[in-house]
């Protein structure tokens, strides 16, 4: 059971309003504590789930003056004594009377991914790093080399942060994102292409042949592995991202197309950007689909409409994204059977 301890800072002389309105809230455990110059503080040890709608219940509450508290949500790994769980019979019953989503904090959410969506010279080098890591591994034929550099390379990151962006209708987000994920591809296959120009690069390397020989079933994999990356995200659980990234393979598609547009095999070089292309499109597609559905919206109505239209537009452009690309890839693979190998 993932928990969570909220600190309110807050005016002293709200501590009993705060109390009251705390008790209607299924929360574990409350705290208060004075801090002088008339501050107090109140903790509150909760599951991580509940958290989301006292947030709401706080806002609510301070809404004619935001500034007068402030929220800090921790993270918390253990606790004693243990929290007692409910009988069955009362979680029978949650089951049914549930209302709140299963998932962390949409304010948890974005402070995890809204720092994706920065562009810095740490993400620049780590994209470079990566993608000569890539490059080697791909023309040695060398899986474990080409697995390390999907572990390092930060590309998936700022497509989460977009995803995040578009069920949030969030502007600003959305263009940091973008900007972000068209760096690191340019960085990629500046890195990539350069390495092609100067070495020697065999197509027939099966580790670069599998870059290129994009088929349709790439499709179901990444939908799979985006709904699989969204879902991690909003359970809290990011080890198993560690996975998600070496099972979706963006750098090592990406680095295959500019190792062998630097050759001038530019047919090659299309089939691997292709599939860097499908990958792209299906995670957002999924992740998009996946917060929506795990209930990821903004908190006031006319934010929430907005970000619904926001929503469909994006799932309807992803959609014909995908279609075009499967039509290309159709087109990729007869061009492919019509040159002589």
């Amino acid at each position: 059971m993932a928990l969570r301890l909220i600190e309110i800072y807050h005016k002293a002389d709200q501590t009993d309003a705060i109390e009251f309105l705390l008790k209607s809230l299924p929360i574990i455990e409350t705290w208060h504590d004075h801090l002088g110059e008339k501050q107090s503080v109140t903790k509150v040890l909760l599951k991580a789930e509940e958290a989301e709608e006292v947030l709401d219940k706080l806002e609510e509450f301070c809404l004619k003056d935001e500034r007068a508290y402030r929220a800090v949500i921790l993270p918390v790994e253990a606790t004693i004594p243990r929290p007692e769980e409910p009988p069955e019979e009362a979680k029978e019953e949650e089951v049914v009377e549930e209302k709140h989503p299963q998932r962390i904090m949409v304010e948890e959410l974005y402070q995890k991914m809204s720092g994706d969506a920065n562009l810095t010279a740490g993400y620049a080098l780590m994209i470079s790093l990566a993608s000569f890591i890539a490059a080697l591994g791909l023309m040695k034929n060398d899986a474990a080399v080409i697995i390390g550099s999907m572990v390092i390379a930060p590309l998936l990151s700022p497509n989460k942060a977009l995803a995040l962006a578009t069920v949030l209708a969030d502007k600003k987000l959305a263009m940091r994102a973008f900007l972000t994920i068209g760096v690191g591809i340019a960085v990629a296959l500046l890195v990539s292409g350069s390495m092609g120009l100067l070495l020697d690069v065999n197509p027939s390397i099966r580790e670069l042949a599998l870059r290129s020989d994009v088929r349709h079933y790439y499709i179901l994999l990444a939908l799979a592995t985006g709904v699989a990356g969204a879902y991690t995200i909003t359970e809290g659980v990011t080890e198993t991202l560690v996975g998600v990234m070496v099972a979706v393979a963006l750098l090592p598609a990406l680095v295959a197309s500019g190792l062998f547009a630097g050759s001038g095999n530019w047919v090659d070089a299309t089939g691997a950007m292709l599939l860097f292309l499908v990958n792209i499109v299906s995670i957002n597609l999924a992740a998009v689909v996946t917060f929506a559905f795990k209930g990821v919206r903004p908190k006031r109505w006319w934010e929430a409409q907005k970000a619904s239209r926001a929503v469909m537009i994006a799932v309807a452009a992803w959609i014909l994204l995908l279609i075009v690309l499967a039509l290309l890839i159709i087109f990729e693979q007869q061009i492919k059977q019509a040159v002589p190998s």
